[in-house]
């Protein structure tokens, strides 16, 4: 099945951090229905396209190293929204995704002159390593206040506030913020029900 790219961004992909579109590939429904998208080859094939590293889609898929740079960096995410810090195993881990061999390269643009990093071996070792790399520019911006996981207990997922104050709750408002005002619109009304 092909993923238009409007429904992909219309699902919440693509919005954030490349790193962000891999650790949600593991979907709540906000009813806690478990979805993997990485079963799926075509969302893996849309986030690769969104994010410009689709290229050629190598083969076969490594599910298994996807899967596991997944949950390390869910769990790394888990510790810096409880506020934790993260400890140098922490570091180590991610810094082993980051160890591809790349050079600078320049190219011709429109607007000019430009450099880029490249592999010296394109593959999936590359593209892992650009996943963590995209968590690696989010810790560098100093702002982890700003990563946060959606309170409903049936969704889990993972989102960068950009909001001018910091004040997102939810990760999305018209779905899972909707769900919580009715549920304790419904709480209260069975409050005063008891209370009679």
């Amino acid at each position: 099945m092909k993923i238009p790219k409007d429904n992909y961004i219309a699902a919440g992909f693509g919005r954030e951090f490349l790193w962000l579109d891999l650790a949600n590939t593991l979907e709540w429904d906000g009813y806690g229905k478990l979805t993997d998208h990485l079963c799926d080859s075509s969302w893996i094939a849309a986030i690769l396209k969104h994010w410009n590293l689709a290229g050629q889609l190598p083969r076969p898929v490594p599910l298994r190293k996807l899967a596991a740079l997944r949950a390390l960096l869910r769990r790394l995410a888990a510790k810096l929204i409880s506020g934790e810090p993260l400890e140098a195993h922490d570091l180590a881990a991610l810094n082993l995704h980051l160890k591809v061999p790349a050079r600078e390269k320049l190219f011709q643009r429109q607007n000019g002159v430009r450099s880029e990093l490249v592999p010296l071996h394109a593959g999936w070792p590359w593209l892992l390593s650009r996943i963590a790399a995209s968590f690696a520019e989010m810790l560098a911006l100093g702002r982890r206040d700003r990563l946060k996981c959606c309170p409903n207990e049936g969704c889990k997922w993972m989102f960068y506030d950009q909001t001018k104050a910091n004040t997102r709750r939810w990760c999305n408002d018209r779905a899972c913020g909707n769900r919580d005002r009715v549920r304790r619109a419904r709480t209260r009304a069975s409050n005063r029900k008891r209370a009679r």
